[in-house]
């Protein structure tokens, strides 16, 4: 009885720090995102931009569309450490409330 108590508080105060983890790798992880997503409008609008003026061939051009859409997919496709995280702090809590 008293070893159930024990794991539960144990449980709880890694909750906590799981939580407060997950926090601080958020703004990160937004700020990450931000960069990519500005990137990949630079590098799309850099080849848009200079096909268009003919300052670069088309297969330069289309090089840096390319790049641009990979940049602005990253933070698309690329599961982040957070959500893990996020997922591990909904296990132990549901632990925790059985």
């Amino acid at each position: 009885m008293l070893v159930k108590y024990i794991i539960k508080v144990f449980l709880c105060l890694i909750l906590v720090v799981m939580t407060l983890i997950c926090w601080l790798l958020k703004i990160p992880m937004m700020l990450g995102n931000i960069f990519l997503y500005f990137l990949s409008i630079i590098f799309i609008l850099t080849g848009v931009l200079s096909y268009g003026f003919a300052l670069e061939s088309a297969r330069e051009c289309g090089r840096m569309i390319i790049i641009g859409m990979a940049f602005g997919a990253i933070p698309d496709f690329v599961p982040f450490l957070g959500k893990s995280l996020e997922t591990l702090v909904d296990k132990l809590l549901s632990m925790t409330n059985e």
